[in-house]
């Protein structure tokens, strides 16, 4: 059966591309259904939904984090396959799958039809593609405007977090994993994946898409000199490395934060702690290429 195009066009490149995906697609020998294009993610995760319960064997969505999220969201449990097409600013989902930002591999790799289950993460009965963030990470996310994003691309996070990052004061945090206590202490930040990575980097070098566990990452260095140490080496790979790290994995993880903080959750708010998160393994049936599945050895 063809495949149903879904596209958010208020994503960074989707508005360009968007009389050119079709197209590339039937070039790499893609049968095409329909191409529905979108403005909200609300509107695109609908779209999705309804490309399901028509039967669709698979669908193609085109956009950032925020609307892989909602097309998880739609997809979850259910027969239909996703293909990514990277046309967002981050792409992390599509960096956890081994697409990266390449568009010419993402159609290549949906047209080579190598389908892998991944898993998928929830926090409080919310689906999540690839992370979630607490603290600071939060409001970094909603401080990159979409305007923002689309002018300066990942540039955006930290313009838009220059004010955020002096603001923000550190909270308390008390973390249970797999039911036990795990972790109390004060930090700027939490990141929770599902996935394998957070922003280009894995957020821990064991962490994988079909591990069947959360990973979990904070520190607790609280200075500023420790903010800026910490997102240095974030932009690196090097955040385990650091002395005041802490990584840990499992299938449920429970935060409560003093103060209360926000979450979110691929790009997008997602309320406020305690936040309650589980996976959903192997929940999602997604295309893939073939380092994919090296990747998971």
């Amino acid at each position: 059966m063809a495949a149903t195009v879904v596209l958010n066009v208020h994503s960074r490149k989707a508005g360009a591309l968007r009389d050119r995906v079709g197209e590339l697609l039937a070039r790499h020998g893609v049968e095409i259904e329909a191409v529905e294009a979108t403005e909200r993610n609300e509107e695109l995760g609908a779209c999705v939904a309804r490309a399901v319960e028509r039967g669709a064997s698979s669908v193609i969505v085109g956009g950032g984090d925020g609307s892989m999220r909602a097309a998880v969201a739609a997809l979850a449990h259910r027969t239909t396959i996703m293909g990514v097409l990277p046309l967002g600013t981050g792409n992390s989902f599509a960096a956890t799958l081994g697409i990266g930002d390449d568009l010419e591999k993402a159609i290549a790799t949906i047209a080579a039809g190598r389908v892998a289950a991944i898993d998928v993460g929830v926090v409080n009965d919310r689906y999540f593609a690839n992370f979630a963030t607490i603290g600071l990470p939060a409001e970094l996310a909603l401080a990159a405007s979409a305007p923002l994003k689309r002018v300066f691309g990942s540039l955006a996070y930290v313009l838009g977090g220059i004010v955020p990052g002096l603001r923000h004061r550190s909270f308390g945090a008390d973390i249970c994993s797999d039911g036990d206590r795990h972790l109390n202490l004060r930090t700027h930040h939490i990141v929770v994946a599902s996935g394998r990575t957070y922003g280009k980097m894995p957020l821990a070098p064991e962490a994988h898409a079909t591990d069947g566990l959360l990973t979990l990452f904070t520190s607790d260095g609280v200075s500023r000199a420790d903010l800026v140490r910490t997102y240095a080496a974030f932009a690196v790979g090097a955040q385990t490395q650091l002395p005041d790290a802490h990584v840990l994995s499992a299938k449920t993880i429970e935060v409560r934060a003093m103060p209360a903080q926000p979450v979110n959750v691929d790009g997008e708010a997602a309320g406020t702690t305690p936040a309650h998160f589980r996976i959903a393994e192997r929940a999602l049936r997604a295309f893939v290429p073939p380092e994919f599945f090296s990747d998971a050895a």
